[in-house]
């Protein structure tokens, strides 16, 4: 079983927690989405940890600019203060921290069915919010299963054949868990985690994911 979350944004608290709760959850194999500084404090101890742990991680947006901020001409960011949070965040990285970050792949694949990337395959800015985003992603999928993070939002993407999409907030009616079984036989999914970090403006529980490949079984897991 695969445990995997996303966009810690070097919050520090919340990804211990989301760590102690994937320790008791029996997953085999952990791998985190992206994301892991800017906004928060703690980006050398977020990163400190993810490395002690050896958790495969893709690099987010976020990762990618702290490490070439004032570098890379091509950096997107949502707003000034997301933009003031890279700047800072670059002047608190440890050498050995940057390095890291900058070694971090834009996408992996964790078993013969599963791919993960932080916002698509093409685009570490891509908004799975729009459809348009979602059809390239989908066709670009070389796996019937892509995990994925960067909205904060926790969200599964099916394509049905015939390639028509649908989408399900698994947080609609409430609760805090949330499982289905997948059947990737005949669908693909996108599996959007949503968020580790509660610095961020909507302050969301943190949350984690569980894929059971051999039953193919997804759940979604609140943190609090």
């Amino acid at each position: 079983m695969i445990g995997f979350f996303t966009d810690v944004h070097a919050d520090l608290r919340s990804l211990q927690k989301v760590l102690t709760a994937l320790e008791r959850s029996g997953a085999d194999s952990l791998v985190c989405l992206g994301d892991l500084v800017v906004h928060g404090q703690r980006p050398n101890e977020v990163v400190d940890l993810i490395r002690r742990w050896q958790i495969p991680t893709v690099g987010g947006n976020h990762d990618h600019g702290a490490v070439h901020y004032r570098e890379d001409p091509s950096l997107v960011f949502f707003n000034p203060k997301s933009e003031l949070h890279t700047a800072l965040t670059q002047t608190m990285l440890s050498e050995e921290n940057r390095q890291f970050l900058s070694r971090l792949p834009d996408r992996l694949q964790i078993a013969p069915q599963i791919s993960c990337v932080h916002a698509s395959y093409r685009d570490r800015y891509a908004l799975l919010s729009h459809q348009p985003n979602l059809c390239k992603v989908f066709a670009d999928s070389p796996t019937p299963v892509t995990l994925c993070g960067h909205t904060h939002r926790t969200r599964v993407h099916i394509e049905h054949a015939g390639h028509t999409i649908d989408t399900v907030d698994p947080w609609a009616e409430g609760g805090d868990s949330w499982s289905t079984e997948l059947d990737w036989g005949t669908k693909k999914y996108i599996l959007n985690c949503g968020n580790t970090s509660q610095l961020l403006y909507d302050r969301l529980p943190p949350v984690y994911g569980l894929l059971d490949i051999s039953a193919q079984v997804l759940t979604w897991k609140r943190v609090y």
